[in-house]
């Protein structure tokens, strides 16, 4: 196997400031050349043809639009059955329940499992609830070639996209492009906890080969406090995703990523203000030195080309047509953007061999397949030194554990237990909550709760109050029934 090729790129930035990112490519695999003939060749034939200017702009991908539209003299597989079931795979011991007392959904996924008349199966899946009454009828009948370049239903384009290249027995990356990398930089996530158990987290996810840590840091916790305890457990060249969730002003958000710039362990910021305020992100990317993500919007073309607002952007849980949208852009622009797929090993596999074709999936994907200590494949995708190795096998390169399937689909959502957010602010009030009362006040700001003007630099930290069978939870317990409950005011 040929080493990576390790070069800097510099993106184009105010003179104030330099920032510089790893960009890591592999050579072009030599026999990315003869796909064309290949794909022409086998008895699947596939008529193709270039994309043009026109074709660019109207989206289609950069590379050609490879669209099927006629069938071959041998019949094609045809889609008989779409299959989709909830799992519920074990998270983590160590962080498995403040993950899901943050939010009860996250350990379930949905799988589709796509199946035709040949046998072949195809698998897809989202980190989500099923999709209550969700009509997967127009695909019976049709075969997975009729919805190349699909733009709709993120999870069917995987499965549908994992069938073609089991059709043609090629990686699915050959369905999108020539190879510009064989190993593709992801990074773990996590939600926002107190300062010793983000360190853990880093520990954790480093210690199992992930050199990036992406998390949204919330009001209830102090987003400098964090930084400095996961710099303390950090390895060397370890780096921070901020997520800041678009929902604050400059004077609020720019002295916190100021001392943020402190520690090396600081990586990159995602949508640190709102989106609306062009000048305030001008002016924030003069004067933060750290690089500036833009999530919330499908074309980035006006932060990025026409007024230079960012530092590349996020292309979120997207099909594989959208993505190519937005990968030709990017590379007509220079634009370097991450590929964001939540999900277990099927979405790993899926973000590495879209991000081994778009040449500017240059920034660390996001799959979250760190969250589950099991999953239903029976391949596993182990993260080397901050990336991971596209898969070779024809699609996606991954295998269904039928057993595991039925096992995880059975299983019930972990119980929380009966338990308050303790909210503890420095020299002010502690708040109690319970968790949809905290859920609701990260949607609305906590602007109606005593204590600090909410911001992610306050003196603040929040954890878990058991229910310890005291008198004393019980009368908060019951206090909180009316509401959130303070003391010390």
């Amino acid at each position: 196997m040929q080493p990576l090729l390790d070069r800097e790129y510099s993106f184009p930035l105010t003179p104030s400031v330099e920032r510089r990112i790893l960009l890591r490519t592999d050579p072009v695999d030599a026999n990315s050349s003869a796909l064309i003939m290949k794909l022409l060749n086998r008895r699947h034939a596939l008529k193709m043809f270039t994309a043009s200017t026109a074709g660019i702009a109207s989206g289609m991908p950069l590379w050609g639009s490879a669209r099927y539209f006629q069938q071959a003299p041998s019949r094609q597989p045809r889609i008989t059955e779409v299959e989709v079931q909830e799992i519920i795979s074990p998270l983590h011991d160590y962080n498995a329940r403040v993950l899901f007392r943050s939010q009860s959904d996250i350990p379930v996924r949905t799988i589709y499992i796509v199946r035709t008349d040949t046998g072949l199966e195809g698998y897809g899946e989202k980190w989500a609830l099923k999709t209550p009454g969700e009509d997967l009828s127009q695909y019976l009948g049709t075969t997975p070639f009729d919805w190349f370049a699909t733009t709709h239903n993120m999870p069917m384009s995987m499965a549908l996209y994992d069938l073609m290249g089991k059709i043609l027995d090629v990686p699915l990356w050959k369905l999108l492009g020539p190879q510009v990398r064989k190993w593709v930089p992801v990074a773990a996530w996590t939600v926002s906890q107190p300062p010793e158990a983000m360190a853990e987290e880093v520990r954790q996810v480093s210690a199992r080969g992930y050199r990036w840590l992406k998390y949204h840091v919330d009001v209830f916790q102090n987003a400098i406090d964090q930084t400095a305890a996961m710099q303390d457990a950090a390895p060397p060249g370890f780096k921070i995703h901020y997520d800041f969730n678009a929902d604050s002003e400059l004077a609020a958000v720019y002295p916190v990523l100021r001392e943020l710039e402190k520690f090396p362990v600081a990586g990159e910021i995602e949508d640190p203000i709102n989106i609306e305020d062009h000048e305030a992100w001008k002016a924030l990317r003069t004067k933060c030195g750290l690089p500036l993500i833009f999530h919330h919007g499908l074309d980035p073309t006006e932060f990025y080309v026409r007024h230079g607002l960012c530092d590349g952007f996020v292309a979120s849980r997207f099909p594989v047509g959208t993505n190519m949208r937005l990968a030709a852009l990017a590379e007509s622009t220079r634009m370097p953007f991450i590929l964001q797929l939540p999900g277990g090993n099927l979405s790993m596999a899926f973000l590495a061999h879209q991000a081994a074709v778009y040449k500017m999936a240059t920034l660390p994907g996001i799959p979250l397949a760190n969250l589950w200590k099991d999953d239903v494949t029976v391949e596993s995708i182990p993260v080397v030194a901050g990336s991971v190795q596209v898969p070779e096998g024809p699609g996606l390169g991954l295998s269904l554990d039928q057993q595991k399937c039925e096992q995880y689909a059975a299983a019930s959502r972990p119980d929380p237990g009966r338990f308050l957010f303790r909210v503890r602010y420095g020299n002010g009030p502690t708040l109690y909550l319970r968790p949809d009362q905290k859920r609701h006040a990260l949607h609305t700001g906590s602007s109606t709760l005593p204590g600090p003007v909410p911001g992610y630099g306050n003196p603040i930290r929040t954890d878990h109050w058991d229910d310890d069978g005291s008198p004393e939870f019980r009368k908060v317990w019951r206090e909180t029934g009316d509401g959130p409950v303070w003391q010390g005011l």
